[in-house]
This record gives structure tokens, C-alpha cells and sequence, in this order.
């Protein structure tokens, strides 16, 4: 018997990861470490897995929500500040260490080894601290969510006034992947137990370039005249938009990532995984374009 243990069960991907892990394995295998037990979803509640309190801010409780794991999934802590996500990144690795977990699973981003972009460095830091652990792990690097286009589309949305779109830095590809498909994936590697002390990439099936994008938007929204992507000196495109002049400064970090194509690399593992096709951009865009202010909240949840 393996017990798993799962952080983030509550968020947008790890909530994906808990509804598949239950589908493969049986709920008496599985604990779910929260924050904040009292916040665990209906679905936890009735699925009949055992809660646990697990703060990442506060080692001292993860002992006990990691205690009698085998294998633990570490789903990255949601915030770009470096330093919280670090130390609440290591201090989960200390505890896996001391609890005698036996394999450890981490969400990562895809960008390149060597990236520059700022959202990706508290990863590199915890990768790197990872494989210097001592654990069996398995690095999980996560294609973009096409969820969070709106993030790197320039941070636009429906109703914006104008048909430009502006980026800083320049324009390329991204494999787009939906938390669906990710969530599958990740629940069904885990169980497979292979990939150990390896770093695995999880991409979408074809990489989009910004320009394609906003011609895929105009065309799915009905937009007109379409969308044109602009590429502009980085000042202008903070000073274009709202959200705090720090935030968008890290953002822009980005762009020259996705300009040297990092973010374009195509991988078949994850369509290997789940034995099917992936869903389509167009298809997670059909779905974020039906919900009210999908792209506001896309920002807002990406960009802490």
C-alpha cells in the first residue's frame, strides 16, 4: 500500500491532481494536507480521505501532515515573491525529509534551465535544492496555462477599448496546456512511480505565438476590427497597464523568454500519460470567454 500526500488540493491545479488520484487510487490511500483544514472543499470532505493541517509558513505542522507518506506531491506556493516561495518550498522539502517520504513530486514552470524571467528563479532555487536533498524526486515542469493567457497576451480582456495588444520585448511561441490536463497527468504519473530523479516536461501539443493568438481570439470572440499585437519598448507597456509598476516590471522579465523560445518547446509526454489527445487552446479559450470576468480573475490569481 502507498499513501500519497497532496498539498494545494484546494487550488486550481492540485484541487485537478486530488479529483484524478481518487479515480486510480483508494481514498484510504490518499491524505491531504491543507493550510487550513476547516477550508477543505465539499469534495474533499465526502471523498473520505484523511485531512491534515500542513502550512508551508509553518514548518513545525508539517511533520505531521507528511507523517506515514510515500509519496508526496509539493504543488508550488502561490505567490512570484521569491522568498516566501522559497523558504515555504524548502521547508516542505525538509519535512519529506524527516517524515521519510519516499518520493517527493514538485510543480515547476518550462522555462529553460538558464531562464532569466523572474517568475521562474524560486523554481530554479527549489529544483536545485531538490536534487541536492537526497530524495527520490520527480521535477514537474509545467507548460503555461492557457487558462492564464490573458497574463501574457498583455494583460487583455473582453470589452478592452482599441484592437492593440501590447507586449514588451518581442513575440513567440508558447505550448499552452490546459490544469485539466495537467491535473490528469501529474495524478497519473504519481502512480505510475517511474520518471524518479528526473525532470519531466508537461506541454501542451502545439505552441502558439502571441500574433496567432490574438488572430485565434479575434476569431473566437468575434472581435472587429481583430486583434494586432504590438511589440513596444517595456516603459509603454507598464505604463499601459494597471497592477502596480513592480508586478509588471517582473512580468516583463518574461517576454524575452518567450522571444528566445523557452516557452515553445513541445513535449509528447503528457498526450503519452493520459492515451489521448489534449484539449485544444480553442477550446480552454471557448470556455474563458464564457465566463464573466475570466480574464480579471486570471490575472489576479497569476500574478500574486
Amino acid at each position: 500500500m502507498v499513501k500519497y500526500v497532496l498539498t494545494g488540493a484546494t487550488g486550481q491545479l492540485g484541487s485537478r491532481v486530488f479529483k484524478n488520484l481518487i479515480k486510480l487510487v483508494p481514498a484510504s490511500d490518499v491524505i491531504v494536507s491543507l493550510h487550513n483544514p476547516d477550508g477543505a472543499t465539499p469534495e474533499i470532505l465526502s471523498s473520505g480521505v484523511e485531512v491534515r493541517k500542513g502550512d508551508f509558513t509553518q514548518p513545525e505542522t508539517l511533520d505531521g501532515a507528511f507523517a506515514g507518506g510515500d509519496k508526496l506531491l509539493i504543488v508550488s506556493y502561490p505567490s512570484i515573491a521569491y522568498d516566501i516561495r522559497v523558504n515555504s518550498h524548502r521547508a516542505a522539502i525538509d519535512a519529506a525529509k524527516r517524515a521519510g517520504v519516499a518520493h517527493v513530486y514538485y510543480t515547476s514552470l518550462m522555462f529553460a534551465g538558464d531562464s532569466q524571467a523572474a517568475v521562474m528563479q524560486a523554481h530554479l532555487a527549489t529544483e536545485k535544492y531538490l536534487k541536492e536533498s537526497g530524495l527520490t524526486y520527480t521535477i514537474i515542469r509545467e507548460g503555461i496555462y492557457s487558462e492564464s493567457y490573458p497574463l501574457y497576451f498583455g494583460y487583455w480582456k473582453p470589452g478592452r477599448p482599441g484592437n492593440e495588444v501590447k507586449v514588451p520585448h518581442g513575440d513567440g511561441g508558447i505550448a499552452w496546456v490546459c490544469r485539466d490536463d495537467l491535473g490528469e497527468g501529474t495524478a497519473k504519473l504519481m502512480v505510475s512511480d517511474s520518471h524518479k530523479h528526473e525532470t519531466v516536461l508537461f506541454t501542451g501539443s502545439r505552441a502558439i505565438t502571441l500574433s496567432e493568438l490574438a488572430g485565434i481570439i479575434s476569431d473566437v470572440a468575434k472581435i472587429e476590427p481583430p486583434l494586432q499585437l504590438k511589440v513596444v519598448p517595456e516603459d509603454e507597456y507598464v505604463a499601459s497597464n494597471e497592477g502596480g509598476e513592480d508586478l509588471l516590471r517582473k512580468w516583463a522579465s518574461t517576454y524575452p523568454a518567450v522571444a528566445r523560445g523557452e516557452l515553445a518547446v513541445v513535449d509528447p509526454l503528457l498526450r503519452q500519460i493520459l492515451g489521448r489527445d489534449l484539449k485544444t487552446f480553442e477550446e480552454t479559450l471557448n470556455e474563458e470567454l464564457s465566463i464573466s470576468s475570466s480574464s480579471d480573475a486570471a490575472v489576479q490569481r497569476y500574478s500574486k
